[in-house]
């Protein structure tokens, strides 16, 4: 190794270029590209993501009980992905938010909402 400078592990015996170049394409080499399909989840469903949030014990324990109730009021075995479980429960309350007629601009705080909201 003596005699030898760091720059002389760098060299490869074989240099091969990093990037192979192309020639551009000819309007006779170009080919129409498909459409593109884009993929849905379940046919009209959105694709569900995780979501970490925290609420009070109490109401962890209604919407266990509740979604439990509500899967109780079936007489017949309902498919797993039928099932009502808490975060479906959420996903309504998201929406009736969404549908309310409160000017959620003119919202400071969550007293402001649920003031809006007439609780």
């Amino acid at each position: 190794m003596a005699g030898m400078k760091l720059g002389d592990f760098s060299k490869s015996p074989d240099p091969k270029p990093l990037i192979e170049i192309e020639p551009p394409l000819t309007e006779s080499k170009v080919q129409p590209t498909p459409p593109l399909v884009k993929k849905t989840v379940n046919a009209g469903q959105e694709k569900l993501i995780t979501v970490n949030i925290k609420i009070k014990a109490s109401q962890h324990e209604w919407l266990n009980e509740t979604a439990r109730l509500i899967r109780d009021n079936n007489t017949e075995p309902v498919p797993a992905g039928d099932r009502v479980y808490p975060q479906h429960l959420i996903g309504v309350a998201i929406e009736l938010l969404r549908s309310s007629n409160v000017n959620l601009s003119q919202v400071r705080n969550i007293e402001d909402l649920k003031e809006h909201l007439n609780f």
